[in-house]
């Protein structure tokens, strides 16, 4: 009996040592994003602010799951329009910085040579940074305080991503799971994100 568990490791450790090794991709990805403080009371419409995303990432894969972490820099904002009876305003244009890390865990769907299909979810810790208002040629900066923003907030992701050959699309929408703003008005950040990246 002792002679065939012996066999049995010696011929299946193999396998499972060698054979399932977890495969490491680092990637490098550049994007487009929206996103929308919704506030929790009547008769407020939500802020929708655009921008773009720059960051790096390693995904760690075996078999048919993986995880993934990123570092990415998110820009993002809108132009607002001021009138006072007639009287028309240049737009003041409020642009937002903030650094993510997420950490996220998926199944790979599709596994082929060229093409793998991704679907994941997880946790993004979102750390704003310094942002600015630009009205006409003059520019202020200001601290995520002063705009009464939380300096730390966390959100859930869901998203799909698709590597084609050393390409990889990504796809994935966050819900804040923490309050934005230092208030008493609920308010829920929604974010989308469009990502090209290039693996390696």
């Amino acid at each position: 009996m002792k002679r065939i568990l012996f066999l049995t490791f010696v011929i299946a450790a193999p396998m499972f040592l060698f054979g399932q090794q977890p495969k490491m991709n680092i990637k490098v990805f550049t994007g487009l994003n929206t996103n929308t403080f919704v506030y929790r009371s009547e008769n407020v419409t939500p802020d929708l602010l655009g921008g773009i995303q720059l960051g790096a990432g390693l995904r760690v894969s075996k078999r048919r799951a993986f995880a993934e972490g990123n570092i990415t820099y998110i820009n993002y904002g809108l132009s607002i329009d001021i009138s006072y009876s007639d009287t028309v305003f240049d737009p003041i244009t409020v642009r937002m910085n903030s650094l993510d890390v997420p950490l996220l865990l998926g199944y790979i769907a599709v596994k082929k040579p060229v093409f793998k299909w991704y679907f994941y979810g997880g946790l993004v810790n979102r750390f704003s940074l310094k942002g600015n208002v630009t009205y006409r040629d003059e520019n202020i900066k200001f601290s995520p305080k002063e705009f009464d923003l939380h300096t730390y907030n966390l959100l859930a992701r869901f998203g799909t991503q698709i590597d084609l050959a050393m390409f990889n699309f990504d796809f994935n929408y966050s819900i804040g799971v923490t309050n934005s703003f230092r208030d008493d008005i609920r308010i829920n950040s929604h974010a989308f994100q469009l990502s090209i990246g290039y693996l390696f």
